[in-house]
């Protein structure tokens, strides 16, 4: 989390837009990438898809999404082996959700890890990474994508945990994107960095661990607040959750946290960071066993992240740690947009990989809200209540236990001014991967679609498509208009 000077009102990066920036993506090295887009309306909409390669911009076909639908696209079929950043635009003006997930065997390649993140609407001139290490085994790379017709000069400012800031000077090539090795910059060090350019531009931050056993990667923000919620996190199940808070102000700030728990609110005691600092919060330390959303509040503005993990630092499996983060909201929102949904039983014999699909739901309200999630290529919702101040969880297995099933998700708030906060969380193979990320979201108040029709993901059959990565549907696309 981040904390900056005075109290400013700003728009933060992934309210539902017509226009979708993702910084980081690759199909070479032994990745795989796929986009997914979610059209949450009730009539249906174009798109357009952009790739920014180190050689210039690649233009996939235009293509139709059905009304309140989701669709999958692989970008090895239009690139083949690359590295590439992503512009996606509904040419039809709708509102849409768009987020990303790559996988990667480890050094071995006898099992998959992933990571995930959703987009950005719009570049900027400054952003803020609160989590970055290249430190106890990580290494860590800060991707950068320039969509603008000229070169981007780019400053990486390090706020290294336990020393002063250090400032780096990079270029990024017209409507291209590059990635900067963090280690290279400034050796082993834990630190937040800020990204400054003179042209808007779009970073994301990814990290690996143990010969990419395990990996993280996220977006950032484009400017501070004194709030921020994260709606993941558990210090029970075997997980170690680790809550990042960055202070790029001049001056010190006061932080106060207060975790949100199945049964009820537990405030921590204030405690005070040092200017340009960054902080780490070991939630196991001080309140094992439990499930929990966080709120983090500091006297200046301040940028928050989650780190969950297990096992100092990540979640203990067979096949040793895996790992996911995600970036939190500076405020909560009245619904949310997650496009990637799926549930698989796990049946290696049959090639099913076991894919679970957790919503997590976080009321930061003084009151009890009512909640209706929908998964809107299935036709299916429920409503729910969540109590003040706690959070509650949802399996995607316990509407679709027996079958493999693909769905974009809906979570909406209908109790007036409940506003939420809302993260979605995905496991594959028994636990041995896993990827987390927020949704889009917005405050219009207004009904869900009844989903009705033929849905670009309804279709199982297209969930075995592909063996590399447990992302199910593949390119499932309605003809271009």
């Amino acid at each position: 989390m981040l904390l900056a000077p005075a109290p400013a009102a700003h728009a933060e990066s992934s309210s539902l837009s017509s226009t979708w920036y993702l910084a980081e993506g690759s199909t070479d090295w032994g990745f795989q990438t796929n986009i997914f887009v979610e059209n949450p309306n009730d009539t249906s909409c174009k798109v357009r898809m952009t790739f920014m390669t180190p050689n210039g911009p690649v233009q996939k076909p235009d293509f139709v999404m059905t009304a309140m639908s989701t669709v999958s696209v692989d970008p090895s079929t239009t690139l083949g082996e690359a590295d590439f950043s992503t512009k996606v635009q509904c040419l039809t003006g709708q509102g849409i959700a768009v987020e990303r997930t790559m996988a990667w065997p480890e050094n071995s390649g006898d099992y998959f890890e992933g990571h995930s993140s959703i987009g950005v609407t719009a570049p900027s001139k400054t952003w803020y990474l609160a989590e970055g290490s290249s430190k106890w085994g990580f290494e860590c790379w800060i991707l950068v994508q320039n969509p603008n017709k000229k070169q981007a000069h780019v400053q990486l400012t390090y706020m290294i945990e336990g020393a002063g800031p250090k400032v780096v000077d990079k270029i990024v090539p017209a409507k291209s994107r590059r990635s900067f090795f963090m280690a290279d910059d400034i050796g082993s060090a834990d630190a937040s960095v800020r990204v400054s350019a003179d042209v808007p531009v779009i970073p994301e931050r990814a990290m690996y661990r143990n010969g990419r056993r395990e990996g993280s990667g996220s977006i950032g923000t484009t400017a501070p607040a004194s709030d921020y919620y994260l709606a993941e996190g558990t210090t029970d199940w075997g997980f170690t959750t680790y809550i990042l808070v960055q202070n790029p102000n001049p001056q010190p700030t006061h932080v106060t946290v207060t975790y949100m728990t199945p049964e009820g609110p537990i405030r921590d005691n204030p405690f005070t960071m040092a200017a340009n600092s960054r902080t780490t919060i070991a939630a196991n330390d001080v309140h094992p066993g439990k499930d929990l959303s966080t709120h983090v509040h500091g006297d200046l503005q301040l940028r928050s992240r989650l780190r969950e993990d297990g096992d100092l630092p990540y979640w203990s499996t067979e096949t040793g740690e895996a790992c996911h983060d995600s970036i939190g909201l500076s405020a909560p929102h009245t619904t949310f947009y997650l496009p990637d949904g799926e549930s698989e039983p796990y049946d290696p014999d049959n090639a099913e990989l076991g894919i679970e699909t957790w919503t997590l739901v976080q009321n930061p309200n003084g009151f009890p809200v009512k909640v209706q999630i929908s998964y809107i290529d299935q036709d299916v919702s429920s409503t729910v209540s969540i109590p003040a101040n706690t959070r509650k969880t949802f399996n995607m297995a316990d509407h679709f236990s027996t079958a493999p099933t693909a769905s974009g998700i809906i979570v909406k708030s209908l109790t007036t001014g409940g506003k939420i906060m809302v993260e979605k969380s995905t496991y594959v193979l028994e636990r041995t991967a896993g990827t987390d990320t927020i949704g889009a979201y917005s405050d219009e108040d207004t009904a869900i679609p009844v989903a009705t029709g033929n849905h670009a993901r309804s279709s199982s059959n297209s969930m075995k498509a592909s063996t590399r990565v447990w992302n199910c549907a593949r390119e499932n696309l309605s003809p271009s208009i």
